[in-house]
């Protein structure tokens, strides 16, 4: 049985990774700030302690398992990129603590790439210096992107995977890219009411030529329409998704589809934070084939 804890635990991604891969485990702990997630997290998953700031002294049990998506926002190109210089940006070192303390076999840490070029780079170096400190593990990191392992979003993530040494029996790959499914798939063509949307005319013109299925209306001018064919773009906690060929706003399971979370995720709160709660997940597709890559690493 895998004793998992996460931090920054949103709406639990790895969570949802392990009941795909049919693994068996204990939810120890979660933790997370935000009210409404916390709403989300109670209605979704069963945890045995939920923490609401991991920032504050805590007596964790050992885990098989750790995961944190640590605050995107200091690094984000849709942010302020503030670094270290925003208290959000030193979570990070939280995270550190937690590892030290639970001795999780294997550890993984999430966040966007932008957190690789932030204050020079000088921020990642710091990053690396404290993994180099954990000297009891064998530290691996990649950029991955959701569009490479099935799920048509262009969302790219930094991601850090940590094994005691002690444990690991094989070297580590990351998991190989799988074919993408057609993004007409995670559709609802059922939902047919129409929307109006209050955009300049030009702006209206080039959605309604485009042969894009998913476009971020916050982001028109970064839009590239020829990828928004075969791709949506990164979701955002202010994601404003217009699904071109109905004419309407994306839906919240068709948003969450984009993420991979089944079809039964329960949403008790309203569509404004579900969307925010659905654009800082991580996506459960590429936790799957993560985890699925870390445990061959640790079978003998």
């Amino acid at each position: 049985m895998l004793k998992i804890g996460t931090d920054c635990s949103g709406i639990e991604a790895p969570i949802q990774a392990l009941k795909r891969l049919k693994v068996p485990f204990k939810h120890l702990f979660s933790s997370e700030k935000d009210k409404y997630a916390i709403q989300s997290i109670l209605a979704n998953y069963k945890p045995e302690t939920l923490y609401t700031d991991m920032t504050e002294k805590r007596e964790l049990p050992k885990l098989d398992m750790y995961v944190c998506g640590f605050p995107c926002q200091p690094f984000s190109m849709g942010g302020l990129r503030k670094g270290s210089k925003d208290c959000r940006g030193n979570i990070f070192l939280n995270c550190i603590e937690t590892i030290k303390q639970t001795n999780p076999t294997l550890f993984i840490l999430e966040n966007v790439k932008g957190i690789l070029s932030v204050e020079g780079g000088s921020y990642w170096k710091n990053i690396q210096t404290e993994l180099k400190n954990l000297t009891d593990y064998n530290i691996y990191w990649k950029v991955l992107n959701t569009r490479d392992y099935g799920i048509p979003q262009n969302r790219e993530r930094v991601y850090i995977v940590g094994f005691l040494k002690e444990k690991q029996k094989r070297e580590f790959e990351f998991p190989k890219k799988i074919k993408m499914k057609k993004i007409e798939r995670f559709v609802d063509y059922k939902i047919t009411k129409k929307d109006k949307i209050n955009r300049k005319a030009e702006s209206m013109e080039k959605i309604k030529k485009s042969k894009g299925v998913f476009i971020d209306l916050g982001y028109l001018k970064y839009t590239n329409y020829n990828s928004n064919m075969l791709y949506s773009a990164c979701l955002t906690t202010r994601n404003d998704v217009w699904c071109v060929p109905l004419e309407r706003k994306a839906t919240i399971k068709e948003l969450l589809s984009l993420q991979a979370f089944p079809k039964n995720f329960k949403q008790i709160v309203s569509d404004s934070q579900m969307k925010k709660q659905i654009g800082n997940s991580m996506s459960v597709n590429v936790l799957v084939h993560l985890f699925r890559s870390c445990f061959d690493s640790l079978k003998t």
